[in-house]
């Protein structure tokens, strides 16, 4: 203190609570700021999460959509080998072997997502079918499949290569 100069107990007293105050409320504006950026901060970890799961289900999902398209001509071979089967081979049990591995096969990829587009009779549908060849049927409507379409959770992996209807009348 200075000589002659006397402190107001009450002033000083004021001035120290008005700083505390001040002080209070800065420091509480800071842990509201700190909060907000923690809470922002948890968001911004649970999206990425998020995010990262999507990914790694869709990095599944294409691996075996890749893996897929690579098994549909095995597929279409034991198919057509069905269909032109000698009638005298039919019932013999190696044959019968190998038709039992190819329904094995089938079923293996349908559990997985993979079915066949259903073409012959419907409708033409450009994202689902392939016009190789028009020909005497009803107008735009699947008449013969030369090879079948796939779909694999919703995605045609490979449509149908079709003949369809052309308007004229059938022979």
């Amino acid at each position: 203190m200075q000589a002659g100069k006397k402190q107001d107990p009450k002033k000083d007293g004021h001035e120290d609570v008005a700083k505390l105050r001040a002080e209070t409320a800065a420091l509480t504006q800071e842990v509201e700021r700190l909060k907000d950026i923690a809470g922002r901060a948890q968001a911004d970890l649970q999206n990425a999460k998020e995010r990262l799961e999507r990914e790694r289900q869709d990095v599944a999902k294409y691996a075996l959509e890749g893996t897929l398209k690579r098994l549909l001509p095995t597929i279409d071979n034991f198919q057509r080998a069905t269909q032109h089967l000698p009638e005298d081979l039919r019932n013999h049990d190696w044959v019968k072997g190998v038709a039992a591995i190819e329904q094995d096969l089938v079923k293996q990829v349908t559990e997985l997502g993979l079915r066949k587009i259903v073409a012959l009779g419907q409708q033409l549908d450009p994202t689902k079918h392939e016009v190789l060849q028009a020909g005497p049927g009803e107008k735009g409507r699947v008449i013969e499949v030369y090879e079948e379409g796939y779909e694999f959770n919703g995605k045609v992996l490979r449509p149908a290569k079709v003949k369809v209807g052309d308007g004229g009348i059938e022979k």
